[in-house]
């Protein structure tokens, strides 16, 4: 039996916003069909429509975190999906490599000291980075995501997640952005 999802169940499934989910479902990027006025998902064909569109994967991810075993995570999951991945532990120097190289992807830890999350994020919208930014958090009430939320982040990741989850992220917002 086939196994159909509701937009909500995707969003978890491809680690995204369900706001994204249903942008793609509107304009015809994702398989998906409507029931009344809900979308739905074959988890089938979504995993096909994955595997089909894996080949436009961007190249480079920049991830900032003040927790190296987070870094060194995220560069070992990216590294065999042949990802070119820049780490670095504070929103200083996060800042100082957007400003030098061209990433498609910021992961974003929320909360640093000296430069939290949120401040790097605004400084990085100010510089105009292309880059798609995404939220990490192990604070998911906190009001530093609330505050970061209103700057527009591609999604949300929760700490604690493992090496599969990372590719898993980072494969499903390639294909989203690369569709969008």
């Amino acid at each position: 039996m086939t196994e159909i999802l509701t937009a909500q169940e995707l969003s978890a499934y491809l680690k995204i916003t369900t706001t994204t989910i249903y942008k793609l479902a509107q304009q015809g990027e994702i398989p998906s069909f409507k029931i009344g006025s809900e979308w739905r998902f074959k988890r089938e064909l979504i995993d096909r429509w994955l595997e089909k569109g894996a080949g436009h994967a961007p190249k480079k991810v920049l991830v900032v975190d003040d927790e190296p075993a987070i870094c060194e995570m995220y560069k070992r999951a990216l590294d065999r999906k042949k990802f070119q991945v820049d780490i670095t532990y504070s929103g200083k120097q996060a800042l100082e490599l957007a400003a030098v190289n061209s990433y498609d992807y910021i992961f974003l830890d929320l909360k640093m000291p000296v430069l939290t999350g949120v401040d790097t994020f605004k400084e990085i919208k100010k510089m105009n980075v292309r880059a798609l930014v995404v939220i990490v958090t192990a604070y998911p009430d906190s009001d530093l995501l609330v505050e970061a939320m209103k700057l527009g982040p591609l999604t949300v990741i929760l700490k604690p997640f493992d090496l599969v989850e990372i590719q898993k992220s980072v494969e499903s917002l390639s294909l989203m952005t690369s569709r969008v």
